[in-house]
């Protein structure tokens, strides 16, 4: 084989691989960008008394370890929630504000529940956020 035709291979071959997986402009199968509040508009929320569902997806140890967690949250951790889902049925036709640690593992959990026709929001930031936000007031 001549080095032109290799080389005509391999930019083809780069130019079909760097459009893999690109967001088309108009396409169906494009994800939907995951729903966030942050931790002062969650913070706001609560404060204002507005009804405000916190789904804590965290281990136990975590939920009563040192980040402490959220009044009234309720939790059921990551690992579970496929299987526990229906423990949230109550839930249906309210939203529900997810969280964790750092954000990482609620966003797990918001996409689980958002397949599942929940309204969901995750919170950017986790109770790492949640509790530099207290340290500032």
């Amino acid at each position: 084989m001549n080095t032109t035709y290799v080389s005509s291979l391999i930019l083809l071959g780069s130019l079909a691989w760097a459009g893999c997986g690109q967001k088309q402009a108009g396409s169906q199968t494009a994800p939907q960008e995951l729903p966030t509040i942050s931790v002062q508009a969650l913070s706001d929320r609560i404060a204002a008394g507005r009804e405000t569902f916190v789904l804590d997806v965290r281990t136990p140890g975590e939920y009563d370890g040192p980040l402490g967690h959220i009044a009234g949250s309720r939790l059921i951790p990551v690992q579970e929630l496929s299987r526990r889902m229906q423990e949230l049925s109550e839930m249906k036709d309210h939203h529900i504000f997810v969280i964790c640690r750092s954000g990482n593992r609620s966003a797990t959990a918001t996409r689980l529940l958002r397949e599942g026709g929940f309204e969901a929001s995750n919170v950017a930031g986790g109770m790492q956020a949640w509790n530099s936000l207290a340290r500032k007031y």
